[in-house]
């Protein structure tokens, strides 16, 4: 059963000026993701907006979540998947949200993510 829907969109170039200024970066990423991403901006601003789309599934906002809480890592094959921790890992818990299908976009200029949270 479909317990929530998020999507959003990030403008690339917001995030290119982060990692140009390497401020912030630790407050919205996880090692593991600015390790996978070095300083791709696009990389960066597709799991921005799936961070944003996941706290739309849970009708929250980031309202008592840390960004970096939500953890948009790589399968082998490259496709998404999320790592929640923290505040995240309890709302999807107090949600019954067992599985997260996640789906990156991008243009020249945005990146838009699409979140479907799902209860097994």
């Amino acid at each position: 059963m479909i317990v929530g829907i998020g999507t959003d969109l990030v403008e690339i170039g917001r995030i290119q000026k982060m990692t140009e200024r390497k401020k912030g970066l630790s407050r919205i990423f996880s090692e593991s993701e600015l390790a996978y991403a070095g300083s791709d901006s696009t990389t960066l601003a597709g799991n921005f907006a799936v961070k944003e789309a996941v706290s739309k599934v849970f009708g929250t906002g980031f309202f008592g979540l840390e960004p970096y809480e939500i953890e948009v890592l790589r399968n082998e094959k490259g496709a998404p998947y999320l790592k929640l921790s923290g505040r995240a890992k309890q709302m999807a818990s107090a949600q019954k949200i067992t599985k997260f299908h996640v789906s990156i976009t991008n243009t020249g200029e945005l990146a838009q993510a699409f979140v479907i949270g799902e209860c097994l």
